[in-house]
């Protein structure tokens, strides 16, 4: 008998997330290819549990979470009339 997995959420440790963000941030890595996700997994595997797939989504999330960042900050700024 063949018995699914269950998903279980990725908890990244502390190091894994300063990894993530020094090459989002300090590198400019923003959307990495297919190769350097195999590489950043790799190395992060290091670290704890890692799968690619984590690697593209917190990418994916990090895109977003500075898309909306940027445009909650442009829609504070009041233009005067």
């Amino acid at each position: 008998m063949h018995c699914k997995q269950s998903n279980t959420r990725w908890l990244p440790t502390r190091d894994q997330i300063r990894i993530l963000k020094e090459l989002y941030d300090d590198k400019g890595v923003k959307c990495p290819t297919v190769e350097q996700v195999q590489r950043i997994t790799l190395q992060l595997k290091w670290y704890g549990e890692i799968e690619n797939k984590n690697v593209f989504y917190w990418f994916q999330n990090q895109r977003a979470r500075e898309k909306l960042k940027n445009n909650k900050l442009t829609s504070d700024v009041q233009v005067p009339k």
